[in-house]
């Protein structure tokens, strides 16, 4: 069944990175590691930690980048979507927050968070395609900022030496006529026997710091690394040819692949297992790290800011996330 295309163009993208870098040999020191262990492990040589930055300070800047760019006033952006699965805080969501790191009360625009964990750029990133076909918005501002090592485990080491923290940005509109940009085809599953593998226990309803001391590991990020693998390797073969089936696409179609930056090697066997080709791989993992739902669009701004991609070029985002969710889009850049 072939899809319909949805327009969207991107116009731009930008990013925010921590300024403090953090090596592979720091990590190997923390975790009493020998030194080269964890590189050897995730596949990542250094990553960023956040110093004094917040969440929306970082997702504030990214956009800024992005709007300085494209060409857009912030006053034209008709929404601000923050896709990040760590929120700065409880409640507001961080959409808000970004706005007042922006410091612009005069114009009030639409603020709200999407969150599917790693997937949640690439879900946000439909959700827009789809309100902006309907003519409900215009060009929106889609944020994903994520201060991932507040949350790490030492006591798990591999988990703690995958993530990073930082944001990207990408400023979205509807295509001029004649344009091709556009959606052609989302697609996303969700098997939740592996909703336990990838988890933060803490910080809602059910195990709030009222009735759990505050220093507890399930504040704490937990990951059974090989059973999200395994389920992976199970589930996504179907998933992806049943999704390029539905688009009418093959991988020949397809300029590049921007993967979520899981891990190497994750990230190299769902590649093998799916047959892409190692130029159409976009790889930024070793020196970021795993960035959350910032990974796929920091991933995309570098290959925009490299050339990797051009203007009539299907590029095709694809990723996983905890819940267990894979997803992908398919689109005209």
């Amino acid at each position: 069944m072939k899809i319909d295309k949805r327009p969207l163009k991107i116009l731009s993208t930008g990013s925010y990175l921590p300024k403090r870098v953090v090596t592979a040999a720091e990590v190997d020191d923390r975790l009493g590691l020998a030194r080269g262990k964890s590189e050897q492990m995730t596949g990542i040589s250094e990553r960023r930690y956040v110093t004094d930055e917040t969440a929306s300070q970082m997702g504030a800047f990214a956009l800024m980048s992005a709007l300085e760019k494209s060409g857009v006033r912030y006053e034209n952006l008709d929404a601000i979507i923050c896709a990040s699965g760590s929120a700065e805080q409880a409640i507001p969501g961080t959409a808000a927050l970004i706005q007042k790191a922006l410091n612009r009360p005069d114009v009030p625009i639409p603020c709200f968070d999407v969150n599917s964990t790693c997937l949640s750029f690439v879900t946000a990133f439909d959700l827009a395609s789809s309100l902006i076909a309907t003519g409900r918005f215009g060009t929106i501002a889609i944020v994903s900022t994520e201060i991932a090592s507040v949350g790490l485990n030492p006591a798990q080491h591999e988990a703690y030496a995958l993530f990073g923290d930082g944001a990207a940005a990408a400023i979205v509109t509807r295509p001029a006529p004649g344009e091709g940009s556009g959606v052609i085809h989302a697609h996303m599953k969700t098997f939740s026997e592996g909703a336990g593998y990838c988890r933060i226990e803490g910080g809602g309803t059910r195990v709030h710091p009222k009735t759990e001391q505050p220093d507890s590991e399930k504040f704490l990020f937990c990951m059974d690394g090989r059973k999200v693998f395994r389920l992976v390797l199970e589930t996504i073969p179907g998933f992806f040819d049943e999704a390029m089936n539905e688009a009418g696409l093959g991988l020949d179609d397809i300029a590049l692949v921007v993967p979520h930056q899981a891990s190497g090697n994750g990230m190299e066997l769902v590649r093998r297992k799916l047959g892409i080709a190692q130029e159409k791989y976009m790889d930024i993992l070793s020196k970021h790290g795993n960035m959350i739902a910032a990974s796929i669009p920091l991933a995309l701004h570098h290959a925009v800011e490299e050339g990797r991609i051009r203007r009539g070029d299907k590029v095709l985002l694809l990723g996983t996330s905890a819940g267990m969710s894979l997803g992908m889009v398919i689109f005209e850049y």
